[in-house]
């Protein structure tokens, strides 16, 4: 299939990309470059980059369709992605992440291009006991809101002909080349590798589904390949676990790791774990544990596989925020200014 990856060079998508060229797919990924593309340099000349701000491509109908020109599928991971990145800026995550997913559904709806959806499980807010993709959603920030009414544009667009697939992952983490310490289990990892310290904001009882970045890529491609599928919408995790269940797993794995836990004034409301049967019964197995991708993870720190780890650049919310004037036309100069200094420079489109 001839397939456009929004977002792919995310965190991941960096890491679905290669899949997708591994089974014979032809690829074409748009992306503004927030975080850099050249970590996807290796890929040329099999995948295609359009370096553009997405709400600039939804914007023109013109330059919309010229973008999904040829495509028979659109993966959608692009977004401002986690709770306190869309907290900077809410008006540039609701353009980003509602508006401009109307958009492309619309115009991918009308070429009849499959629409494969990157939700997420936030989308629960919080929960009682394991909840199927027919529990009540209740989205408690900014970013969930939006998916939340992104799977509803999706929903009123879809009819017999075309129907958009819907992914609600769970909480991501493992290496990705765009990696990212943001995600509880990743930054466990590199303060268990650099410190054996590891801090715990609030008491650790609130309830996640965990899903590896690398099976979150399979699952991906998977629906993205399945024509005849039961359902619209599907949980995508591996396992629930409790904060408090992974300090045990990562005191586990590091005998000498401190644990310290910090209190919270503001409590996290969040607290939701999925039933995962739906996904199952589709055909689709996770692989990869807590536990292993854990191990994994720190295995990658020590070795010295991630470039300064401790770096912003791994961390949505302070990156953007050095960024200034987010969601600015400046930022796209930003990046490739960076890039140029690093040798790993891929021009725009154009």
């Amino acid at each position: 299939m001839n397939i456009l990856v929004t977002g792919g060079a995310g965190y991941l998508g960096s890491v679905l990309i290669p899949k997708l060229l591994s089974r014979g797919h032809h690829v074409r990924v748009l992306d503004i470059g927030y975080f850099g593309v050249g970590h996807l340099r290796a890929f040329q000349p099999r995948v295609e980059l359009i370096r553009e701000d997405l709400r600039s491509v939804c914007l023109d109908p013109r330059l919309r369709d010229e973008v999904l020109d040829r495509c028979d599928c659109l993966i959608h991971l692009a977004a401002i992605s986690n709770d306190p990145s869309a907290e900077l800026n809410p008006k540039l995550t609701e353009e980003v992440n509602l508006l401009a997913t109307e958009s492309l559904a619309e115009g991918a709806r009308r070429k009849g291009i499959r629409f494969i959806f990157s939700s997420s499980c936030s989308v629960y807010g919080a929960a009682e006991g394991p909840i199927d993709e027919n529990g009540v959603l209740n989205p408690l920030t900014t970013y969930a809101v939006t998916k939340v009414k992104a799977e509803q544009a999706l929903a009123d667009l879809a009819d017999a002909t075309w129907r958009p697939i819907i992914l609600r992952n769970g909480t991501l983490f493992g290496y990705s080349p765009r990696m990212r310490f943001d995600l509880v289990i990743n930054i466990f990892s590199l303060f268990s590798a650099l410190y054996n310290e590891i801090k715990v904001f609030g008491d650790g009882q609130q309830w996640r589904p965990f899903l590896h970045v690398d099976d979150c890529a399979r699952a991906t491609v998977y629906f993205a390949e399945k024509y005849l599928v039961q359902h619209a919408c599907y949980n995508i995790a591996h396992e629930n676990l409790r904060v408090i269940d992974l300090v045990k797993i990562f005191q586990n794995l590091n005998p000498h790791l401190r644990v310290t836990f910090l209190e919270l004034l503001d409590q996290d409301r969040r607290n939701y774990c999925v039933s995962t049967h739906r996904m199952r019964e589709e055909g689709f197995e996770t692989r990869m544990s807590v536990v292993m991708g854990a191990e994994k993870m720190i295995d990658a720190i020590i070795a010295g596989l991630i470039p300064e780890p401790e770096s912003i650049f791994y961390r949505n919310a302070k990156w953007l925020k050095e960024l200034t004037e987010i969601g600015s036309k400046t930022t796209k100069d930003v990046v490739e200014l960076m890039e140029r200094f690093a040798g790993v420079y891929w021009p725009t489109r154009g």
